[in-house]
């Protein structure tokens, strides 16, 4: 026999279900902003939810504010404050705006066709998570009366849309017009505000971002930590001289106190398989400890070494190559195509370092004298790599000493040794003693990672790199005063230096991290400030 409580019990949770459902419901109170959007636009940035990104930029402000040099950032906050009315990065001051901190916002820029073979003019869509209609066009009066001088106001109905247009007192063309639909502000200044408002108040789902499958490739691939996003589709004039993101490019980002994350999802297109293709199961974390403790990046490729030679090589000048391959060497084959997956390299500022005389000319002749390495790199057959090494000395008039290949310049050697039991490669650049030290850190001892970010950026993925500003600061401050140069242009040069120092003796690390996802190629950097240093 079934209790008579437990319908009742039922009931009541049915309830509390369905409030539960009807206050979500009101909390979103409308669609995402991609509603609004076309999928054609030439770049958006998106908040997916404003009261977060408003908390996110007010500790990333806090942080940055405090920095040497900062006094323009640290009084921007209040400067935009006073023209708007009201803080934007603060989730309370919007909402008493009237705006809705739970949903997002985004700004899209539009490109609008002119007769003629003219250039296209373009306009600025906003779109903005509205809680409170009449404070919200109360603010936009006042916006366009104090910042445009349009205080004529009159209603202009585009098929089912009404659109609020505002103008200067005599002027023809509009100043701002905007209208507000399913608790969403659409506002966009200038001659093509009406239209552009009424377009994206009746545009049709397909044709929205929210269902461009770009878009959507982007956003799963970006993950949903991001505050806010920028998306640059395929096609976007903004990307015609960046042929690398011509698939299309989102860069999102996110802070807290102390730390900025940026991920950027580049699309790949066509060229996935290509990318596909330099997936590999290296572990080069392992190998990093064994590199010089003191230098200030270090870099690991898991990779395939191989695949990554096919697309760096043609990179490479046709004359280069040539020059190369007279001396019997070829980039892929003796380089690329010797290696395995799970390499790792460390590089140093060179003590020998002159920015006075460092010109493109002496890097060229002699990059020792700006940099030093240390390097471990997996090999894939030592007999291989042996016969490589031999022809890669050979073209460079280096030669073989104690089972070591060595190459003097000007400033020090480039020496490797590559080791049959290991299967593997050491190398060294700098001064003579490089290789030697690096052979006895077998056991570690020696590169460290700052942080546990700075850490997990060198395991897994593609690859990743590391920067210990505490090691540049440190390398750069051991540097004579002649490195700087003489006279007013060595002071000059000092005090550039000097100013860029300062921010980075802040920082605890800066981190970058590549990955593929579905469709992309995903590449992370986190920035880090030393603990205590936010205000």
């Amino acid at each position: 026999m079934v209790s008579k409580g437990v319908p009742r019990r039922l009931h009541r949770a049915a309830v509390v279900a369905a409030s539960l459902a009807a206050a979500c419901q009101g909390g979103r109170r409308g669609p995402p902003p991609e509603r609004f959007v076309p999928k054609d636009a030439s770049a958006v940035t998106l908040v997916p939810e404003a009261g977060r990104a408003a908390r996110e930029l007010s500790e990333l402000h806090a942080t940055v504010a405090g920095f040497p040099g900062a006094a323009e950032i640290a009084g921007a906050r209040g400067t935009l404050a006073a023209q708007l009315g009201f803080d934007p990065l603060d989730p309370e001051a919007l909402a008493d705006a009237g705006l809705d901190p739970r949903r997002g916002a985004a700004i899209a820029v539009l490109e609008a066709g002119k007769a003629g073979g003219a250039p296209p003019a373009r306009a600025m869509l906003v779109v903005l998570p509205v809680a409170d209609a009449p404070k919200v066009e109360a603010l936009f009066v006042r916006l366009a009366r104090d910042r445009l001088g349009a205080t004529e106001r009159r209603a202009d109905t585009r098929g089912e849309v009404s659109v609020v247009v505002l103008r200067a007192p005599g002027a023809a063309a509009p100043a701002l017009a905007w209208a507000i639909v399913q608790h969403t502000a659409l506002l966009c200044a200038g001659p093509l505000g009406p239209g552009a408002v009424a377009d994206a108040a009746s545009l049709a789902s397909a044709a929205t971002l929210a269902e461009s499958a770009a878009w959507k490739t982007a956003r799963a691939a970006l993950g949903n930590e991001a505050a806010a996003v920028q998306w640059l589709p395929p096609g976007s004039p903004f990307l015609s001289r960046l042929w690398p993101f011509r698939d299309g490019i989102a860069v999102g980002i996110s802070a807290s106190a102390g730390r900025l994350s940026a991920r950027a999802a580049m699309l790949l297109g066509e060229r996935e398989a290509s990318f596909r293709a330099l997936a590999a199961d290296g572990a080069a974390a392992k190998l990093v400890p064994r590199l010089d403790p003191a230098a200030q990046l270090a870099v690991r490729f898991d990779g395939d070494f191989a695949a990554l030679g096919h697309k760096l090589a043609p990179i490479v000048s046709q004359a280069e190559r040539a020059r190369l391959a007279a001396k019997g060497v070829e980039l892929e084959r003796d380089v690329f195509g010797a290696l395995a997956p799970g390499g790792a390299l460390a590089l140093s500022l060179s003590p020998r370092l002159d920015l006075a005389g460092l010109t493109s000319e002496v890097l060229r002749s002699d990059p020792l004298r700006a940099i030093e390495f240390d390097a471990l790199l997996p090999v894939k057959d030592p007999a291989q790599a042996e016969a490589a090494s031999a022809r890669i000395a050979a073209a460079a008039r280096g030669r073989k000493v104690d089972g070591a290949y060595r190459i003097r310049t000007p400033s020090g050697e480039i020496a490797w040794r590559v080791d049959a039991v290991e299967r593997r490669i050491a190398a060294a650049g700098g001064r003579p003693g490089r290789l030697e030290a690096l052979l006895a850190r077998e056991n570690g001892g020696g590169w460290r990672a700052p942080t546990r970010a700075a850490e997990a950026a060198l395991s897994g993925g593609l690859g990743g790199a590391v920067l210990d500003p505490a090691h540049l600061v440190a390398a750069v401050r051991a540097m004579p005063e002649e490195a700087f140069g003489t006279g007013p242009s060595g002071f000059v040069m000092r005090s550039l230096v000097d100013r860029l120092v300062e921010p980075a003796s802040r920082l605890s690390a800066v981190s970058f991290r590549a990955d593929l996802a579905e469709g992309a190629l995903v590449l992370a950097l986190e920035v880090e400030a030393r603990s205590g240093e936010a205000p």
